[in-house]
């Protein structure tokens, strides 16, 4: 459960009409069926179709499928794998407060992403993340003393892996396949001798998609910095700056914030926080905001002025937002497309206007028989 109901995004929407007809010339008796279906029915079809269909209009408010400039939401598809079992992993997290209430690994992952989820579209990325599935794993057959930490380590390097690393590899790959996962990340136990910090490859490309995260790395900032990797991200990217806040409550003195990229030598003021937001051109953000220490609980700054979030020269979000759909296709197949039902009344419509036409009109390119009042005489070349 989240601790607060997740922000809305305000999205710019646009009315879309259907496309327009070309008029059928030529004589009326030599309209055949086809003629016929083709410029008359299937024209009138489309339309009445689209009088059923959902459209967006001026003031909607976008929802997850829809992002900002009313561009469509692309969905990535994420494999979690932990090395203990469900409920022994999340333990530690419940006890800590820092579960957003859940009790199942599932749930609690599903919170969890939201809130990556929202810090994504918060700063106009189109995107969000679905956990696909997520399971406990074992690879102790490959090296029963040092799989953990080997592991984190071959995710970190599969494009030029060492030899050490290419079991690891050959058993995670299959297994996002299975699964249909864009990304795979690995969440690590405590104490599990790998690197020192989470790691992602960035941009690598669909074989390359991995990610690793310590077991306070799975929080929401800083599973959108290694996605943001995973997705092109870089840290000089993001935008470092000074404004006068406060931190749940307290009175607001001149900090240091940073947006979610951002990894520099911190400024030397009170303690920086991290605003939940990529860096955007032209962005900012004033009043009560989510923020935190990188690793650490969610807290609510609140900046009494306007802060810039992002310049020409720091724009995390142009990245991500072009890179998001590519990533989506990694592993995930192609949505089906769906026909909007018409409306009753413009199936009845439909329906007089096919008895009109005649059966012959769906059946193939045979002459339709026209009234004798509606032919005309031929006129012969003498």
């Amino acid at each position: 459960m989240l601790e607060r109901p997740l922000a809305g995004f305000d999205f710019a929407s646009a009315r879309v009409g259907p496309g327009g007809c070309a008029a059928a010339t030529g004589r009326i008796d030599d309209v055949d069926a086809r003629s016929l279906h083709q410029t008359i029915v299937l024209p009138l079809l489309a339309g009445l179709l689209w009088l059923g269909a959902p459209h967006a209009r001026a003031g909607d408010v976008g929802t997850a499928g829809e992002a900002s400039n009313f561009l469509p939401t692309s969905t990535i598809d994420v494999l979690v794998v932990y090395p203990r079992p469900a409920a022994e992993h999340l333990a530690s997290l419940i006890a800590w407060n820092r579960a957003w209430g859940e009790t199942e690994m599932g749930a609690f992952l599903d919170a969890n992403f939201a809130r990556v989820t929202q810090i994504y579209q918060q700063s106009g990325i189109p995107v969000e993340f679905r956990i696909v599935h997520h399971e406990a794993v074992d690879f102790s057959n490959i090296d029963p003393n040092n799989w953990k930490a080997t592991l984190s380590f071959a995710l970190m390097s599969p494009g030029d892996p060492i030899a050490a690393h290419i079991p690891y590899l050959d058993v995670v790959g299959p297994l996002r396949e299975l699964h249909g996962a864009d990304l795979l990340i690995y969440w690590r136990q405590i104490g599990d001798a790998g690197p020192t910090s989470n790691g992602a490859n960035p941009g690598g490309g669909a074989d390359k998609a991995y990610a690793q995260l310590t077991y306070t790395g799975v929080n929401p900032p800083i599973a959108a910095h290694e996605t943001g990797h995973l997705l092109g991200g870089q840290h000089q990217n993001g935008v470092q700056g000074t404004a006068s806040f406060s931190i749940a409550g307290d009175t607001a003195q001149l900090r240091e914030y940073r947006t979610v990229m951002t990894v520099a030598v911190p400024l030397g003021l009170d303690a920086y926080r991290y605003v939940w937001r990529f860096s955007n051109a032209g962005d900012s953000v004033a009043g009560d905001n989510d923020c935190s220490a990188f690793s650490a609980v969610l807290e609510t700054c609140h900046f009494p002025d306007t802060v810039s979030l992002g310049d020409a020269s720091h724009d995390s979000a142009s990245i991500l937002s072009a890179m998001a759909p590519v990533v989506a296709g990694f592993r995930s197949p192609a949505s089906p497309v769906v026909v909007p039902a018409a409306p009753v009344w413009a199936q009845g419509l439909l329906g007089l206007v096919l008895a009109g036409a005649g059966v012959g009109v769906l059946l193939g390119p045979q002459r339709t028989a026209l009234p004798p009042a509606l032919t005309r005489r031929r006129r012969t070349r003498s």
